[in-house]
């Protein structure tokens, strides 16, 4: 699943979705450029609003979930290996997540630098970097 960064700036939001975001955002800076594509590495849903596990910026070390009010779905396959998830250590919502990062829970020790974790997460990224080439190469 890839998305594209459509908005940058939390007053672009409709009323709706921006009271959602800021429930879950302290005044944050949106550094994402517009038109820029994100690998999702998983879905976060806040309030019943989905929010894209996303890597930002090669040097969070984790994905960070991002509102998708931001975004506009590009390529919208999901991977055959997601799955629901619900039980989580560091916050009360549901995922739509790989079943690997659900059972072990690699979401969780990844934020808490566990290098198990760690690892598991750069093979992630690999792929991810993969799969933005392979799409935009289509786009031309």
């Amino acid at each position: 699943m890839i998305v594209k960064c459509i908005r940058n700036k939390r007053e672009s939001l409709s009323p709706e979705l921006l009271k959602n975001y800021d429930n879950y955002v302290n005044g944050q800076e949106i550094y994402m450029e517009i038109g820029q594509y994100f690998f999702v590495f998983g879905i976060n849903f806040r309030e019943g609003v989905p929010w894209y596990l996303i890597e930002e910026d090669d040097t969070d070390g984790y994905p960070i979930p991002r509102h998708s009010g931001l975004f506009e779905v590009v390529e919208s396959t999901m991977p055959s290996n997601w799955c629901f998830y619900t039980k989580s250590r560091h916050m009360d919502d549901n995922f739509i997540i790989s079943k690997e990062w659900a059972e072990n829970p690699l979401y969780e020790d990844l934020l808490e630098e566990e290098s198990y974790a760690v690892k598991a997460f750069q093979e992630q990224k690999k792929i991810a970097n993969n799969e933005i080439k392979k799409f935009l190469n289509l786009k031309r």
